[in-house]
């Protein structure tokens, strides 16, 4: 058995089933001296009295050559590195390292939407802190100077939309409009809810007419009344 350290997309337990369906999650764990960076995906550097948040998976010898396989070792995206740790005992075997995947790129660049959702997905299974995760996102961006490595991956796959820098979703999300729940004070609608709301009232004006009419002369338009329905859901 092995004992491996994750820190980016492989914290998703989900994605770590189809993977590696024979790892064993054990425990979050934070690396000293270690730093998150992002060369559109994830990676670590060593830098003194920094930490890196993760968690640690027990792998079996077919997860680690999933993994070898997923991380690119065969293509010198990454490389294996071992970490020294204080010795410990679980399942009878002793084990004094851990296994890191280490890039050998020096590029710089901001991760995709996508793989940065994935990414925060497993933050929150291991419950990790977030803040740590948005400014290696943030750093990213400030620092941003990707190599022929990154440019080609990016293109690759698409050049999918960057995940934005987590200050500016902040200032976006300050900027929205809240609803005032005062009491006397009526909330803002938009554009769809002010349509919908002018349909239910003249739908309701009409029953109302159709409904003050004699008996013999109520010509109900049944076909609008379940179209409404259908619609509104009322």
């Amino acid at each position: 058995m092995t004992l491996y350290f994750a820190y980016g997309s492989n914290l998703n337990k989900a994605q770590m089933k189809l993977r590696c369906p024979g790892a064993v999650p054990l425990t979050s764990l934070t690396l000293k001296d270690w730093q998150l960076v992002f060369r559109g995906v994830a990676d670590v550097v060593p830098a003194a009295g920094s930490r890196v948040h993760g968690a640690v998976w027990k792998l079996t010898p077919d997860c680690e050559r999933a993994l070898d396989a997923y991380e690119g070792i065969g293509s010198g995206l990454y490389r294996r590195v071992y970490v020294p740790i204080e010795p410990f005992e679980i399942d009878g075997e002793w084990h004094d390292d851990m296994l890191l995947y280490v890039m050998n790129s020096t590029g710089i660049f901001p991760p995709s939407r996508y793989y940065l959702h994935v990414i925060r997905e497993g933050f929150r299974d291991f419950k990790l802190p977030q803040s740590s995760l948005d400014a290696a996102v943030e750093a990213a961006h400030d620092d941003k100077a990707p190599s022929h490595i990154e440019r080609r991956r990016h293109q690759r796959k698409g050049r999918p939309e960057l995940a934005p820098r987590p200050s500016d979703a902040a200032k976006a999300r300050a900027q929205q409009p809240q609803p005032d729940h005062r009491i006397g004070v009526a909330p803002q609608l938009t554009r769809k809810q002010k349509h919908r709301a002018k349909q239910k009232r003249k739908l309701a004006r009409k029953l109302e007419t159709q409904n003050s009419t004699p008996q013999s002369q109520l010509q109900l338009d049944l076909s609008a009344t379940r179209r409404a329905m259908v619609v509104y859901g009322d």
